[in-house]
């Protein structure tokens, strides 16, 4: 049955070729012509949208990835200054400051967290930045540095190549840095007092400042945390499964002689630039694995400002400084020194357990500002904070923020520092 009817089509389409014309034939061609011209038109278009894709996808690259932090001020239109302070132990701390057009309403100093460097203040535009914003209202503009990062990696005789330079943790960076940097700003601009402001670590390294220098209280005008860390218990983020783990990790990094970790300069910059600032889908990939790791609220972050914002991230640190985290994860609701070890311990404290800074020291008047979807510094461990400070000024926390929202966020402006503002006001 099959067969005859395969014989018959045959026949059939036989006959229908027989039966056309010249004419006829010249019609079949200009159809096939019209038909081939349409495809090549339709895979044309097709070629052309994907072009258009992969074109209206490349991320815009900013000049200012490529700037320093006073490089980026400049850049902006405004002026600035380069300090150098060296510390008691002998690291030397470069500040960046944004001098005032006139006479200053206030000195104010800015710290970054872990990681970062000054240029964090200034990886959103102008219209949200705060160091931005704070010197268009004249006041006198500090950016800080972290021992160790790219910006203070220097020592009146240590080398920085050499591992006894990286044997610092938060409390050096506390016990040092922070009382040289305040008391250099305050004999430079001949003022009595500053307002502090910090982000995360930023805020930690200022706590320890109070406790073991009481007298610097009196020279806070204020101070105001942004996603302020003290206790650590509750962390909530992807690389707390590491924390069980801290102490023989640090172990193998001592045993392989690491001393700066966490610093993107060179191959780091170079993967960076690969795998998240060619396209807007790569770095809305990278902005969402940030977002991964420091709680929700994605689209508070312009993945445009990918490229800027890994310029100011992993700039440098010690192994210590990390292991801190990992040790105040592991040791519940306390703000504490570095351990050492039992033995370590002894030498150093006089005790078999780190130092506990006793937070109700802390006698400068403190604004916090936290954020409900934080999974670095979580609201339990701020609330555990707020229950410590002996001046508290005021809390405020926000419901959608995650732990970048407050530097990087686009709409920190009309959310935070505009409050910011008002209270320096």
């Amino acid at each position: 049955m099959l067969l005859n009817r395969f014989i018959v089509s045959c026949l059939f389409f036989l006959l229908t070729i027989s039966a056309i014309d010249v004419n006829s034939y010249s019609s079949i061609k200009q159809y096939r012509d019209a038909l081939i011209a349409r495809l090549l038109l339709k895979s044309w278009r097709k070629k052309v949208e994907e072009q258009r894709v992969r074109f209206f996808d490349r991320l815009p690259q900013s000049v200012e990835s490529r700037y320093t932090t006073t490089q980026v001020i400049s850049y902006r239109g405004y002026p600035s200054e380069i300090h150098h302070v060296t510390t008691d132990d002998g690291y030397i701390i470069e500040l960046h400051r944004i001098p005032p057009r006139g006479t200053a309403k206030k000195v104010v100093f800015l710290q970054h967290g872990v990681m970062q460097s000054s240029g964090t203040w200034l990886v959103n535009p102008s219209s949200r930045s705060l160091a931005i914003l704070l010197a268009d209202q004249s006041y006198d503009v500090w950016l800080g540095n972290f021992r160790g990062n790219r910006y203070s990696r220097k020592h009146t005789t240590l080398d920085p190549n050499s591992e006894q330079y990286w044997k610092f943790s938060w409390d050096q960076i506390g016990n040092y840095d922070i009382p040289a940097v305040i008391n250099y700003i305050l004999k430079e601009t001949s003022q009595p007092k500053l307002t502090y402001i910090g982000h995360s670590l930023g805020c930690g390294v200022f706590f320890i400042a109070m406790v073991l220098h009481p007298e610097l209280n009196a020279k806070i005008d204020l101070m105001v945390g942004l996603a302020p860390l003290s206790s650590f218990a509750h962390f909530d983020g992807i690389f707390r499964m590491l924390t069980p783990f801290s102490n023989p990790i640090e172990n193998f990094l001592e045993f392989t002689r690491a001393r700066v970790i966490l610093d993107s300069d060179v191959r780091g910059k170079y993967l960076f630039d690969l795998a998240c600032e060619q396209t807007y889908s790569q770095a809305r990939f990278c902005r969402d694995v940030f977002i991964f790791v420091c709680g929700p609220n994605r689209d508070n972050i312009d993945p445009a400002l990918i490229p800027v914002i890994n310029e100011n991230f992993m700039t440098g640190t010690s192994v210590a400084v990390i292991a801190q985290f990992a040790q105040n994860y592991n040791a519940g609701d306390v703000f504490q020194a570095y351990d050492y070890g039992r033995e370590g311990n002894l030498q150093k404290y006089g005790s078999t357990k780190p130092y506990q800074y006793d937070l109700t020291k802390v006698t400068a008047p403190v604004y916090v500002f936290s954020g409900n979807a934080d999974r670095i510094v979580t609201p339990k461990d701020v609330d555990w904070l707020l229950t410590k400070l002996s001046n508290l000024k005021g809390s405020t926390r926000f419901f959608e923020y995650n732990h970048l929202d407050f530097i990087w966020g686009t709409d920190v402006k009309e959310r935070l520092y505009d409050n910011i503002l008002t209270l320096l006001s």
